[in-house]
């Protein structure tokens, strides 16, 4: 009766599989949890009881696209910035190491006796990567329509059978390899402030000009903007109190308040004069300070010097609080709707920059449906581009790619004239995991019966030793070409982190190393090596389909 009523409504039965794998997805074994992967192991386990419990193609294919364009979308304004420091080097590496990987499941399958999709399933399961198997389910319904439902679903059994493997076997070479050498994290973080201009411990410090008397205020800020680790923010000079950035030059005597990183402010205390006490920040007579949240959506990707506060209302953005981390608000900095940030100004103009800036968090809550479906929609157009292969083939960015390369130049343009592409980062965020949660539920709906016939005839011990096989090769290259590379091992695990397109990684490496640098080269390299894999288990499909 049960399998009857789910059979015929198909909203009941999403709302079944999702429910079930969110429930099964938050229990923690040793710490770890499945979190929205169990929704696709809810998906098989209850496809598995009956061919007709499926999801209408709409649902994963829209879920797909909806996903990886919020991806793209997310990580647009970090990502060029990335790639200009140091990306190039770094995303050659993920270029070459997910070859590695895909050769290696190649191989396998051709030693093993399975088939393209079974290999590109295994790759994708193996690599932790679920657009990679939509890519490859979208070219196998391109060159093989009339059997691209059954072929489908053996490429979502190699990835059941090899899903999470990267993580284990990125960990655990980790793991290995700092038993056996030993690495002082720290070091590496001072060794290499040039690579982390990322979240950093922020203080805020008074000092007494004794030593900096004449110097030019503008040239101090310039000078100080250009390495991104202090700002000047009040001048007290007798009983007046002023914003430093409207002073001509420094006097004996000045008091002046900076913020930036403790070593940054440590040094130009140093450079200009004393410490001094009590802090300029604890006087609110004249400036007054407060937090802010950009919600206008006219400033969407906009630069914090195009707002020209100082000129304009005589305040001074300090320190942007993004997610979870406070950074410093350098000129060229780029805000996102949802920033909250701390504005110093007279009482008299701050309700002008909040007006400004928004202050709203209600709407925050809506959803730009313009923006998000018109490049959604660009997204789905650039992946429907054919691109003509040798032989008469051709490859499509699919479902998966086109709508990610959209995103990260359409997250990284912010606005174009009346249209707002760039979302708040709670919506992002919330729809992120509404698409990945409807991608795993109808794959795994889809899948359930092809892994019950896969167990019984025995093909699935020969899929999971060749996706054990993937995942360990591939981390094991990680480790040898970065260390060979000479690469920071703080940069190499979120290099790796990245190259496994999985947060559990870089979780384990911010832990392990307590510095930004991870987090930060999983930003370089996370959007390539998604673009990459979603085209190489494409090509698999294209070029080895027979």
């Amino acid at each position: 009766m049960a399998v009857e009523l789910l059979a015929s409504h198909a909203v009941l039965l999403c709302a079944v599989v999702l429910g079930v794998g969110h429930l099964l997805g938050g229990i923690r074994v040793r710490g770890v949890a499945l979190g929205v992967a169990a929704v696709f192991f809810a998906g098989l386990a209850i496809g598995a009881l009956d061919e007709r419990l499926r999801l209408p193609d709409f649902a994963d294919q829209f879920g797909l696209a909806l996903f990886v364009y919020l991806i793209g979308l997310a990580g647009g304004p970090t990502f060029f910035a990335a790639l200009r420091r140091r990306g190039l080097r770094d995303n050659l590496v993920v270029v070459a190491v997910l070859a590695v990987a895909a050769l290696t499941a190649v191989g396998a399958a051709a030693v093993l006796g399975f088939d393209a999709a079974t290999a590109a399933g295994v790759f994708a399961g193996a690599l932790v990567n679920a657009p990679a198997l939509g890519a490859a389910q979208e070219a196998l319904r391109a060159v093989d329509p009339d059997r691209a439902a059954s072929l489908a679903s053996d490429a979502a059994v190699g990835m059941s059978l090899t899903y999470g493997y990267g993580v284990i076997a990125m960990i655990g070479a980790l793991v290995t390899y700092l038993v056996v050498v030993r690495v002082d994290f720290g070091r590496e973080a001072l060794e290499n402030t040039d690579l982390a201009p990322a979240p950093r411990k922020l203080v805020e410090r008074t000092l007494r000009v004794t030593r900096g008397a004449g110097a030019g205020v503008r040239e101090l800020i310039e000078d100080l903007a250009r390495d991104g680790d202090a700002l000047l923010v009040r001048l007290r000079r007798g009983d007046r109190m002023l914003l430093a950035a409207t002073v001509t030059d420094l006097r004996e005597g000045d008091l002046l308040s900076v913020v930036g990183t403790r070593a940054a402010t440590r040094e130009l205390v140093a450079r200009l004069g004393e410490k001094a006490s009590p802090a300029l920040s604890l006087d609110r007579g004249t400036l007054d300070f407060r937090r802010i949240t950009v919600s206008a959506p006219a400033l969407a990707g906009a630069h914090i010097a195009d707002l020209d506060l100082p000129r304009r209302h005589d305040a001074l953005i300090t320190r942007v609080r993004r997610g979870d981390q406070d950074l410093l608000a350098t000129p060229d900095m780029r805000l996102l709707l949802g920033d909250r940030v701390r504005v110093v100004a007279p009482r008299d103009r701050m309700p002008a920059v909040t007006a400004l800036l928004g202050d709203s968090d209600q709407s925050l809550t809506k959803v730009d449906f313009t923006g998000l479906t018109l490049g959604l929609a660009l997204g789905l157009l650039l992946g429907a581009v054919a691109v003509p292969l040798a032989g008469g083939a051709t490859l499509r960015l699919g479902l998966a790619a086109g709508p990610l390369i959209a995103g990260l130049l359409l997250g990284r343009i912010g606005r174009t004239g009346r249209i707002t592409w760039q979302q708040p980062r709670s919506t992002i965020l919330v729809l992120r995991q509404v698409g990945v949660a409807l991608f795993f539920a109808g794959v795994g709906l889809k899948s359930g019966g092809s892994l019950v016939r896969g167990f019984s005839d025995g093909d699935a011990w020969r899929i999971i030793a060749a996706g054990a096989l993937v995942a360990a090769g591939t981390a094991i290259a990680c480790l040898a070409v970065g260390r060979l590379l000479r690469m920071p091992l703080s940069w190499l695990m979120g290099v790796m982190a990245g190259i496994d397109t999985n947060p559990a990684v870089l979780t384990f490496a911010e832990d392990r190393a307590r510095n930004e640098l991870p987090a930060l080269a999983y930003a370089t390299v996370f959007p390539v090596a998604m673009v990459v894999k979603v085209v190489t288990a494409q090509l698999m499909i294209v070029l080895l389909h027979h």
